[in-house]
């Protein structure tokens, strides 16, 4: 993959009148990577879409395309093409001639559009559909020919909107797999916004965390799942238990967290806060097991006494839930054939264990 610099954003903010959609968010995506903007709704994650396509202003900032400032260039002056959400096709046009549309509007030879299209309709897998109307098409075919319509004109960067939430389920994680393999075919810039993880992890070489209008943070999958840095992205991201308490000491690089009813001794990793900070503490639902309150947790391990809610069966995982002493409920989840407990009573005593390794200090 190339380390050349597709995709720079320094300061870029928007604002709706009194409302901020995007503040001073700094950002940097390399040439030929598979780029996620992650976040709940409303977070501003098509706001900055629809900015580095230049279908809207920035209000402060700059956006810069292969090195070249583009802030105040229009869509058609940007090396970028965009797929949107919905899929908007020309009723009225074969599959062919919808993949064609923009080369005609840019006055090509016949015989070339003829063979561009030809071979993009290959390339998306409906090669043998090009004289189909759109009607005829379920969604995953016309979602590829929208695909199939922006990659034909050749851009460094595509632009993907929310490209898959009109897809059901199943259909979604198999188009997830081929967005992946088709962007890895053409080797171009793919910067795909969702507030959907898995879609996300499924694709994404990196991704960056928007919400509230903010850069949250940024990392690979890997990283933002198993090592988050800030609260928001443990909570957004997998499921996650959040303790919260306060700093009450640093021993060898260990914080000490007291939670009013325990105190919790995490690895600070680098991170010292003041003694009296306020700070949260997570470990991921799958890390946490169930235990008789008789059993001794591993040396290694972190342990909470709590009151045994219920089991909930999902299918592949069963989440167990308990409430620790100040009500928190904490789930456990396990996968639901392997040796996860099964037989505890409801208001019955257990004790969740965890590597005391796995968690994560939040400062923010």
């Amino acid at each position: 993959m190339s380390q050349d610099i597709a995709v720079q954003v320094t300061g870029l903010s928007k604002n709706y009148g009194a409302v901020q959609a995007l503040r001073g968010v700094d950002l940097s995506i390399a040439a030929g990577e598979y780029f996620v903007l992650l976040g709940p709704s409303g977070g501003g994650k098509t706001t900055l879409l629809r900015l580095l396509g230049g279908f809207i202003r920035p209000t402060a900032g700059r956006i810069l395309l292969h090195g070249i400032d583009v802030s105040e260039q229009p869509p058609n002056h940007r090396p970028t093409s965009m797929v949107f959400q919905s899929f908007a096709l020309f009723p009225h046009m074969t599959v062919a001639q919808n993949v064609g549309y923009g080369l005609r509007l840019r006055k090509l030879p016949k015989a070339e559009i003829d063979e561009r299209v030809a071979a993009m309709l290959n390339m998306v897998g409906l090669g043998d559909l090009a004289d189909r109307m759109p009607h005829a098409l379920s969604g995953g075919q016309q979602q590829r020919v929208q695909l199939g319509r922006s990659l034909v004109l050749e851009t460094d960067i595509l632009l993907l909107d929310e490209p898959l939430a009109a897809l059901d389920a199943k259909l979604r994680k198999d188009m997830c797999l081929e967005l992946k393999h088709l962007q890895e075919q053409v080797g171009i810039t793919f910067v795909h916004v969702t507030h959907n993880q898995e879609e996300a992890m499924t694709v994404a070489d990196n991704m960056a965390i928007i919400a509230d209008g903010e850069l949250v943070e940024e990392g690979t999958a890997r990283d933002l799942y198993e090592n988050p840095r800030r609260r928001f992205t443990a909570d957004f991201i997998g499921e996650n238990n959040i303790f919260t308490g306060t700093a009450t000491g640093v021993d060898n690089g260990a914080v000490a967290v007291d939670l009013g009813f325990a105190t919790l001794s995490v690895d600070g990793k680098g991170q010292f806060p003041d003694v009296g900070a306020d700070v949260s503490v997570s470990i991921r639902s799958e890390l946490v097991a169930v235990l008789n309150p008789g059993t001794a947790p591993d040396v290694n391990q972190e342990s909470l006494t709590a009151s045994y809610g219920e089991a909930v069966y999902l299918g592949m995982a069963t989440s167990h839930v308990a409430a620790l002493p100040n009500g928190q409920a904490v789930v456990a989840r396990h996968i639901s054939s392997g040796l996860a407990p099964t037989a505890f009573e409801p208001g019955s005593d257990v004790t969740l264990a965890w590597p005391r390794s796995m968690m994560r200090l939040h400062l923010s």
